[in-house]
């Protein structure tokens, strides 16, 4: 009996590393610091969670290792990306067969489309009855709450377990309705008011749609959500659609994630949800594109590894205060990005007229910095003819004499979209797809736009080096193929010479991977195990032009720093090769995003060698007026200032979430910030 025992105790003890441990697959490949906040509810409720970036694809050997995987969809055919193959649903069968728990988080809203359609085909292979819908939910009766994008709230059905006594709706991201085939497999829905609207149809009501449902298929579970939902505290890839006054209802919404994440280890807990019904032939040869017929690997390639997320550290501490900008450590930011009338061609007298009502909205507002596209593309002989040329040149004196009479700084920004894309190397993606726009490491990026253009800022900063503390990167308008768009023939080129030498290629096979087509590069590196290094070799290649650039620009102006508009925290190679390339011990780039929960990113920052400080971007038409006087509590615990973007300078329309105001009552509003 004992020896039966200690068996029955050893076998439970080989078991309880497996029921602990959870697979996260992203098909987009994200950097690690844009799906920390989707790991840690995962973590919290007990879970060891491996993230394995550069090898998105199940493997036999993950049969074995784990109990569970969360299988973040890709963004095609919208956007580059990698996606399912017919390898990935065969494991998926068989995981649910054995006991497993499958979690698809499917991209939504505008990406997207085909990972959708085949889960779609393969939930209904499994007789699952769920089935992800076409459109993305939408409700406009929400309460402003400062999110750039209001998404509808959720709330926990009634019945699973995951619903306490009153509980309210929490912000949950995008999503798309759930249709399932019985009401017990909703396990949250989404508000009483919300629609979709289908292009080109009235919109239709939504009423309490499901967003998050699952089945029991086998002896297993699956679980389907947005991966905007499951990542809906951290840098999703849609930051505007954080509820920054909410902090309650995001509270409410991580103490769901967690019940959620803990339900799927309860077995027991499943009984209520509804068996799968007996299934049929998966078809997808009718597929938006075609699927690849990939089989699984045994185990995932031997360079490719495997990273605990969320990261461990102190930055999870709320009490820890943000960093100080690097021109005036005693101040936060508060700034205005706006076109100034610099354009060749706009005549002196309405550039001051203009120039003055700024600086008197400036002063109302109680900001400190004006940022904007200072058309530096007119002051080089490369993009602009000589009266181009003359009439820049004029303007920024005309600029930078009249801002000196004041208090404020000037940080003058360059958009490259500005400069003409080449037709001969555009981004080409995963697939070979192309993108217009630069290939990011065609040298005719950095020695014919930014080059040029840094050095003519950096010049006029060294001659007013009291007025312009930086120079800015509008990232958003730079027109340049990031993220998958990694495989155009310069990038090509850079990535296969920065190698490392231990990665077992030989010169032969060097030399027979610079002449493979474009359509073959992935999947070769992924195959290989190598994507890891190519990525990383783009990565620092980035810095290294970044590096020099900055390098050319503290030769003009030794105090010179630098500042990146982005929407997305940076996360990709291209937008970290340039942080990383930017800065440098004791002068941090400051990151103008959207992004509200980056005190754990900015730490990952700071750990790659690229310290950072960031300003939250805020937009007056999605506050409500009174929220002005608390929202500085919520900005400068966090971060190292805001800034508020201008379409077209003065704000000549403003309006806050109750409708529209004069500009002066809106710089008023706006000056309440942070007292």
């Amino acid at each position: 009996m004992k020896a039966r025992c200690l068996l029955g105790l050893l076998a439970l003890a080989a078991c309880q590393p497996q029921s602990q441990r959870l697979l996260l697959l992203d098909l987009q490949l994200s950097d690690p610091i844009a799906l920390d906040a989707t790991a840690e509810p995962w973590h919290a409720a007990g879970y060891t969670v491996e993230y394995r970036r550069f090898y998105p694809h199940l493997t036999r050997d993950d049969l074995r290792r784990y109990r569970g995987v969360v299988l973040l969809g890709g963004a095609e055919p919208e956007r580059s990306s990698d996606a399912l193959s017919a390898g990935d649903l065969a494991l998926l069968g068989e995981w649910v067969g054995r006991g497993g728990v499958v979690v698809f988080g499917y991209a939504g809203d505008g990406e997207g489309f085909l990972d959708r359609w085949v889960m779609n085909r393969w939930l209904a292979s499994q007789g699952s009855g769920i089935v992800i819908g076409d459109y993305a939910l939408r409700d406009t009766t929400l309460r402003p709450a400062g999110a750039l994008e209001s998404q509808p709230y959720a709330e926990p059905a009634e019945g699973t377990g995951l619903r306490d006594p009153g509980v309210a709706p929490f912000p949950f991201g995008r999503n798309h309705g759930l249709l399932v085939s019985r009401q017990e497999q909703v396990l949250a829905r989404t508000s009483a008011a919300a629609f979709v609207y289908p292009p080109g149809q009235p919109a239709a009501a939504r009423r309490g749609a499901a967003v998050t449902a699952a089945s029991r298929v086998g002896d297993g579970l699956v679980l389907v959500a947005s991966r905007h939902a499951l990542g809906v505290l951290g840098l999703e890839s849609r930051p505007g659609d954080t509820p920054l006054l909410d902090a309650d209802g995001l509270a409410r919404t991580r103490d769901f994630l967690i019940a959620l994440a803990r339900w799927t280890r309860r077995p027991a807990e499943w009984a209520h949800i509804p068996p799968a019904r007996a299934g049929r032939r998966i078809v997808l040869l009718d597929s938006p594109r075609p699927v690849s017929p990939r089989p699984p690997r045994l185990a995932p390639p031997a360079h490719v590894v495997l990273e605990s997320l969320p990261a461990p550290g102190d930055a999870r501490r709320r009490a820890t205060p943000p960093p100080p900008l690097p021109w005036a450590p005693r101040q936060p930011l508060r700034a205005l990005w706006a076109p100034l009338p610099l354009r060749p061609g706009t005549f002196a007298a309405p550039r001051r007229a203009s120039l003055d009502s700024l600086l008197a909205f400036l002063d109302v507002g109680g900001f400190n910095t004006l940022i904007g596209d200072a058309a530096a593309w007119a002051a080089d002989s490369l993009h602009a003819a000589p009266w181009e040329r003359d009439a820049i040149r004029a303007a920024w004196r005309q600029t930078v004499d009249q801002l000196e009479t004041t208090s404020f700084d000037w940080i003058p920004a360059i958009a490259l979209r500005e400069f003409r894309v080449p037709v001969d190397t555009p981004a080409r993606g995963v697939r070979g797809d192309t993108l217009a726009a630069w290939c990011a490491l065609d040298s005719r990026l950095w020695d014919q736009a930014l080059t040029p253009a840094t050095r003519q800022l950096a010049r006029l900063a060294a001659g007013a080096p009291d007025l312009i503390p930086a120079v800015a990167i509008d990232l958003d308008a730079a027109g340049v193929g990031t993220d998958s768009y990694a495989f155009c023939d310069p990038a090509w080129r850079a990535g296969l010479a920065g190698l490392p030498a231990d990665t077992a290629l030989g010169t032969e096979r060097r030399e027979r991977l610079r002449t493979l087509p474009v359509e073959q590069r992935y999947d070769t590196l992924l195959d290989a195990g190598l994507l890891d290094a190519y990525y990383g070799a783009l990565e620092r290649a980035v810095a290294r032009r970044a590096a020099e650039l900055r390098g050319q620009a503290r030769r003009l102006d030794p105090e010179l720093a630098f500042a990146l508009r982005t929407t997305r925290f940076p996360s990709d190679w291209w937008a970290l090769g340039l942080t990383t390339g930017l800065a440098e011990p004791g002068s941090a780039v400051v990151l103008l995003t959207a992004a509200s929960a980056v005190r754990l990113p900015l730490a990952r920052l700071s750990a790659h060698g690229a310290p950072a400080v960031h300003a939250l971007e805020l937009v007056p038409e999605r506050l409500p007026a009174a929220a002005w006087s608390r929202l500085g509590r919520l900005v400068f615990a966090a971060h190292s200032g805001f800034w508020i973007p201008a379409a077209g300078g003065t704000p000549g329309r403003p309006r806050t979430a109750e409708g529209p105001l004069s500009p002066d009552s809106l710089a008023r509003l706006i000056r309440r910030l942070g007292k």
